[in-house]
């Protein structure tokens, strides 16, 4: 596995992939791959926090970090939301029947 900064080219691909990952679980809206394009088009994108796996060149998996503000009273503090995490659907069984 071979872990890297997502390029524009990856863009479709990762769209798939979060779709994919998505698609069968319950407490989804289903639309995440639409968040990440919201966020890469966002003040609070880091291109080198939106990271794929890659297995043999297929991105089998994603994760994107963003700037957030947390803010509690007069008190602010910057920090990093992890969202979200997918993993292709095919991977993800592959480690479950090898448990």
């Amino acid at each position: 596995m071979h872990i890297r900064s997502e390029e524009i080219r990856d863009y479709k691909e990762v769209f798939k992939l979060i779709e994919n990952a998505f698609e069968n679980e319950v407490y989804t809206d289903h639309k995440e791959q639409f968040l990440v394009e919201r966020l890469r088009n966002s003040k609070a994108f880091i291109p080198e926090l939106s990271l794929v796996a890659e297995i043999d060149g297929e991105i089998t998996g994603y994760i994107l970090l963003t700037k957030i503000k947390i803010i509690n009273n007069d008190i602010q503090k910057t920090s990093l939301a992890l969202a979200p995490v997918a993993v292709l659907k095919k991977i993800k069984e592959k480690e479950l029947e090898e448990d």
